[in-house]
């Protein structure tokens, strides 16, 4: 620690003594300045930077509350100590007014208390510098990032801005500054947004990772992301938040585009799949048919087939049989026309049947709240898909009995759950080897389901079995309205 440096100012030799004695027997390092008057002092204080200056009420030519009002005026920081001869209340409330960090009445004895005096000034001199400091370097960084820094009051007002809030909304710090944080949301959503975030500030929660709309000086929107902490004082109470917004329109925007390049993509694949479909189903189920058919009648042509002829077509029959079944399948899973027949549900359950028939893998079914829905056909076929992948996920890996599907309509949300009972896995091993093994199951699944505005969560256990549930909004589509359909 540096040596202290004081500034004694007093017209009368023997106290100066006195004060000088004190203060060395505890400072021995320190370095003292002697003024007789006020003048003096106040000339060579700037000079000296003292820690602490001690001054005499009384002082020719003014008071030592005079002194203390010109630092005030001069901006000098320098805790004071005032003495004087007179045990005057009012002198003693008077300097403290004045900004006195002490008040000492003259006497023999109370020279004596000057170093513990001395010490709690300097301590809290240090302090204050310390926290100036920190002030300022918070301030410079805050001025040379390109995240906009602010702070609010209780009420929502700000109370700070760094100068970046120019370059994001338009407005200068200072156009900011008393301004409730609610005069820039965009007027459609400023009483929810108000709401949420006074929810927040009710429970002293912190801001973490929230998106909001902001509203550009020029008029138009800017999507910003807020984190932010409760500022509280000794007592718990709220002083407000102090936080940070970044400028991720971009990122939105970019994210957004991203969407909607994957959204016409699936949809040019459901329209291909559905024109491969129908090609399937109406042109080769077909002329197979009329293979078989023509196959079987060949026998007729013939006035006395032999047995190994007619073993072979036979034969050429049933292999027929079995690849119209295999094409009209595979056309139903390229295009489940059931979806426009039967609905949802019903396609669900058929899919659901045939499934287990086919893998030896028993699926139980549920639906709840789903019948009377008007879905758009988007909506249809993309859970559809969901299931159709979630199914052939757990033929292909879990080795599985049973899988619990679960398809509920809970407003404003649909939930669909695929839960088997099968060997299970690490979930982050499993996500890092299907990257590498560039395996798309999941994948396509999480993006189908990102289109939605939905979420997916997977959760498994090795031995555990899988659960992956889904929830996605939902909007009905009116009665009789028209379906931007992919395959119109």
């Amino acid at each position: 620690m540096d040596p202290l440096i004081l500034i004694i100012v007093d017209d009368e030799a023997a106290h100066f003594e006195l004060m000088n004695r004190a203060t060395l027997k505890e400072y021995p390092a320190a370095s003292i300045h002697h003024f007789k008057d006020a003048s003096s002092c106040l000339e060579g204080i700037r000079d000296i930077n003292p820690d602490v200056v001690i001054a005499d009420y009384q002082l020719p030519g003014m008071t030592g509350i005079e002194l203390l009002q010109t630092l005030k005026d001069r901006h000098e920081s320098v805790p004071v100590i005032l003495i004087t001869g007179q045990g005057d209340e009012n002198i003693a409330a008077q300097a403290i007014k004045q900004g006195a960090q002490d008040y000492l009445v003259k006497s023999t004895d109370s020279f004596l208390l000057i170093p513990g005096i001395l010490a709690k000034a300097v301590s809290e001199r240090r302090l204050r510098a310390s926290l100036e400091t920190t002030e300022r370097c918070f301030r410079d960084l805050a001025e040379s990032t390109l995240t906009w820094i602010w702070e609010i009051d209780p009420h929502g007002r700000y109370t700070y801005s760094n100068a970046v809030v120019q370059a994001i909304l338009g407005y200068r710090s200072e156009e900011i500054l008393g301004r409730h944080c609610s005069d820039f949301f965009p007027d459609k959503e400023r009483v929810d947004l108000w709401l949420a975030l006074s929810r927040i500030m009710e429970a002293r929660g912190p801001l973490s990772g929230l998106v909001r709309r902001l509203v550009h000086i020029q008029g138009y929107e800017v999507i910003m992301e807020s984190n932010g902490i409760p500022l509280l004082d000794k007592r718990g109470r709220l002083l407000g938040y102090r936080g940070m917004d970044r400028d991720i329109t971009q990122r939105r925007q970019a994210e957004e585009h991203i969407r909607l390049l994957t959204r016409q993509l699936l949809r040019a694949q459901e329209s291909e799949r559905q024109k491969l479909s129908r090609e399937l189903h109406d042109t080769i189920a077909q002329d197979l048919s009329s293979l078989k058919i023509g196959i079987e009648t060949l026998l007729d042509e013939l006035p006395h087939p032999d047995p190994r002829t007619r073993a072979k077509v036979s034969r050429l029959s049933e292999t027929l049989q079995k690849t119209i079944a295999a094409v009209r399948d595979l056309s139903y899973d390229l295009r489940p026309i059931t979806l426009d027949q039967l609905g949802l549900v019903q396609t669900i359950e058929q899919y659901s049947e045939e499934f287990s028939e086919r893998n030896g893998i028993e699926v139980d079914f549920l639906a709840a709240g789903m019948d009377d829905l008007e879905l758009g056909y988007e909506m249809r076929i993309t859970l559809f898909r969901l299931i159709q992948e979630g199914l052939n996920n757990v033929r292909k890996h879990a080795e599985a009995r049973r899988i619990a599907l679960r398809l509920v309509a809970s407003y404003p949300k649909i939930i669909l759950q695929i839960e088997d009972d099968g060997k299970g896995f690490h979930v982050r091993e499993r996500m890092t080897s299907a990257i590498k093994e560039r395996r798309m199951g999941l994948r396509s699944m999480e993006e189908r389901v990102a289109l939605l505005g939905g979420t997916m969560k997977l959760d498994s256990r090795p031995l555990l079995g899988t659960r992956i549930r889904i929830e996605v909004p939902f909007k009905e589509t009116r009665s009789g309205e028209e379906e931007n359909r992919s395959d119109h």
